[in-house]
């Protein structure tokens, strides 16, 4: 006998459990409603499976199907070019170009380079007396290269030091003696697409750094490009080695 005044609701027939448990079925596929999952002493809920497990199963078979759907699109969906440009970069601005790779850079005063490969020693003399260290010897499996010394500027250039050691030490003149400006080590080039100046910056520590002073490099006059001046620029790597940018934007060709 019911509490008094409650209204007491029939149990369902069997037949409409049924039918709803298959109902649920259809809605939830594969192992949503695996036998593991039906909890019989759940008599609230028709068909014996546990609401919390039906609705996780659900979603999970819900979000699976929604990434399935979006990998596939995004698969054949292509990127229109500058779309993922890095956030502080200007719009529709294109990142520069890696600068094309160059050759040894080799200490002053050496020679051609197929001569210089011949007459180097190897001894090593003129990585000892550089008063900056800057003289390093290629490891290489090319027995012509292996061994002869080169500089890195990213690493450390060579300040055209006063004594010039490296010249007068070589023992094979490898490695000639020459006045400071008339060393022909290479040039620098100034990629003005990447140079700071051209984005509005005052940066000039290439021009600062410089060991041969305005005759090699120089900034005219206030807001203009750096300007590398052929006559004087030795090649020594100073300017690339304080060049603040990656890449950077001056290098020894």
């Amino acid at each position: 006998m019911g509490t008094p005044g409650a209204v007491e609701f029939p149990s369902p027939p069997e037949n409409l459990r049924e039918r709803r448990r298959r109902a649920l079925m259809d809605a939830c596929p594969g192992d949503t409603m695996d036998p593991s999952m039906h909890n019989e002493s759940d008599s609230g809920n028709p068909g014996g499976v546990p609401r919390r497990e039906f609705f996780r199963h659900g979603l999970r078979n819900l979000f699976e199907s929604v990434a399935k759907v979006v990998g596939d699109r995004l698969e054949r969906f292509q990127i229109p070019e500058g779309m993922l440009q890095d956030a502080d970069s200007p719009a529709g601005a294109k990142p520069p170009d890696p600068p094309p790779e160059r050759k040894l850079l080799r200490p002053p005063g050496a020679l051609k380079e197929d001569l210089f490969t011949e007459r180097c020693q190897r001894s090593g003399q003129c990585v000892t007396v550089c008063p900056v260290q800057a003289i390093r010897t290629v490891q290489s499996e090319d027995g012509r290269q292996h061994g002869t010394p080169y500089i890195d500027p990213q690493v450390q250039a060579c300040v055209v030091c006063e004594g010039l050691h490296c010249m007068r030490a070589c023992p094979t003149g490898a490695l000639s003696f020459v006045p400071r400006h008339l060393i022909q080590m290479g040039l620098a080039e100034v990629r003005h697409d990447v140079c700071l100046r051209s984005s509005g910056d005052e940066c000039q520590i290439c021009v600062e750094k410089c060991p041969l002073g305005r005759s090699a490099i120089e900034i005219p006059h206030f807001g203009a490009r750096v300007e590398v001046k052929a006559g004087g620029c030795v090649g020594c790597g100073v300017c690339e080695m304080y060049c603040p940018t990656d890449p950077k934007a001056i290098v020894i060709r």
